[in-house]
């Protein structure tokens, strides 16, 4: 009995010291997201995978991941919530070559860029004597797209509230091609007067246009939304600022007419900080806009008028601009009109009505919906 028993121990021994001293050797940790971009509310499912490769058990193992609290996580958890993140942890006991998968539900809860990153792996001996700690660095990104919104129920047009917001008319009334005059009804742009006929018929005349399938868009996002920025950032602004841009490029997918997008945000990890998008039409455009928005921050890269001003020292083959912004500083009057006049149309989006006055009548004006 007394040998049986000193067996026993000198087992256990070897055990535990072959449990540390092998522990993490042939153990494989690995993380999955079933995708890496989802709508505010979509499901989406995350994976702990660990494999022990090898013959010896690993007899106590302790997982700590930290994950972005900006989640609902539809699972019960052994968790502490502290500095914006979730610290997630889980124990297991694995056998000899066992694979062990736990998956989980989380839902995106806000628009944004999240990182899953930091894992810590803490392998106890049989004894409980011990404990070895091992961090892995397991970097993965989930994008958060904007809310869809309706520009039909978030903007009315300036000053006639009860107005409805087409986009074919932002563009179709865009001229290319001159087909003759007509006489001046008053919604027309007065470069479209035609001075001559005007003298002739003794009444305001304007061109007659045709449009022509070469109508391109380019939406601006501003994200400044007081002087200086960082003194006042209205995040619901910017949000809903957002989300009508997303609004934007589905009707234009809609309508099949090529959208380009600039912003002076300082996108978040979206190649190499890129914040302009020439015009282009079709799934893979719609696609790499949204996330783009997805990824939009509160920092900007200048201010907006010094934005407009670097927009306006390049050339133009799109002919409309359509600027979405929480508000128009009276900085931006200037720009903004320099910018009008370099395309055929310009239509401002703004959700505070002050300065809009200011605003030549040819530029087209929307406010928020109350």
């Amino acid at each position: 009995m007394l040998w049986f028993f000193i067996v026993i121990v000198v087992l256990t021994l070897v055990l535990n010291n072959l449990t540390i001293k092998y522990g993490f050797k042939n153990l494989h940790y690995k993380r999955e997201l079933s995708t890496n971009i989802v709508e505010i509310g979509e499901e989406f499912e995350i994976s702990t995978i660990v494999e022990n490769r090898k013959p010896v058990p690993v007899t106590f193992l302790q997982i700590t991941e930290r994950f972005p609290d900006n989640f609902k996580y539809a699972f019960k958890t052994n968790s502490i919530h502290t500095g914006g993140y979730l610290y997630h942890t889980i124990t297991m006991f694995l056998l000899p070559y066992q694979r062990i998968k736990r998956t989980y539900a989380i839902k995106g809860s806000e628009r944004g860029v999240y990182k899953f990153r930091d894992v810590t792996l803490a392998l106890g001996d049989f004894m409980g004597l011990n404990t070895e700690y091992k961090d892995i660095d397991s970097l993965q990104e989930m994008v958060v797209l904007p809310k869809p919104i309706s520009l039909d129920e978030a903007i009315v047009p300036y000053g006639n509230y009860n107005g409805d917001v087409s986009v074919k008319r932002w563009i179709i009334d865009d001229p290319l091609m001159t087909m003759g005059i007509r006489e001046y009804t008053g919604r027309e742009p007065e470069k479209h007067i035609h001075w001559s006929s005007s003298l002739k018929y003794g009444k305001l005349m304007v061109k007659n246009f045709d449009f022509t399938t070469d109508n391109t868009v380019v939406i601006i996002l501003n994200v400044e939304s007081s002087k200086p920025f960082w003194a006042g950032i209205d995040i619901d602004t910017i949000e809903q600022s957002i989300s009508i841009c997303r609004g934007i490029f589905e009707e234009m997918e809609k309508e099949k007419v090529p959208y380009g997008f600039a912003t002076n945000s300082q996108v978040n990890s979206f190649y190499n900080g890129e914040n302009m998008t020439l015009p282009g039409i079709g799934p893979n455009q719609l696609s790499y806009l949204t996330e783009m928005l997805g990824r939009i921050s509160y920092d900007i890269s200048n201010s907006f008028e010094e934005y407009l001003q670097n927009l306006n020292k390049g050339s133009f083959n799109h002919t409309t601009y359509v600027i979405v912004t929480p508000k128009v500083f009276e900085s931006y009057i200037k720009p903004i009109e320099i910018l009008s006049k370099k395309v055929n149309k310009t239509i401002l989006i703004s959700f505070d009505e002050e300065n809009l006055n200011l605003l030549n009548n040819s530029i087209m004006k929307y406010v928020r919906r109350v």
